[in-house]
């Protein structure tokens, strides 16, 4: 899995150094310290073992908000990693297809009053 993190300038710095200094690279450190926060005991909850199934947690209106639209998981974004990039690209896709779903139904609703009002014409003008 690819992880994109923003770092402050100084803590960028300091893990340049650190890693320069031993000889280990920036993935490496972050892997460490990730591990060691995520089996750290929080409040409420045991520590569990490195390879240990996560718990079940409720995802936030956030996540769930853009799993609805098929942004979470490269899955559904064909297999492509999703950067910013191509969440705007499957964001733009999709309001297109909306777009053209949108002016469809409204050209046969308009297409349907036209006809109707055809007939309602034709039926008084026969009527005379």
């Amino acid at each position: 899995m690819t992880l994109t993190v923003r770092l402050k300038p100084d803590i960028e710095s300091a893990l340049a150094l650190h890693c320069a200094e031993r000889g280990v690279t920036k993935s490496l450190v972050v892997q460490e310290v990730l591990a060691d926060y995520l089996a750290r005991p929080v409040a409420g909850r045991r520590a569990s073992a490195p390879n240990a199934p996560a718990r079940a947690v409720e995802p936030s209106a956030n996540h769930r908000a853009f799993e609805a639209l098929g942004l979470i998981g490269a899955g559904k974004l064909g297999e492509v990693s999703a950067d910013k990039a191509r969440v705007r690209e499957v964001i733009a896709q999709r309001l297109a297809a909306r777009s053209v779903a949108s002016l469809a139904a409204r050209s046969s609703t308009s297409a349907a009053k036209t006809t109707t009002a055809r007939t309602a014409a034709s039926s008084a003008g026969r009527k005379r």
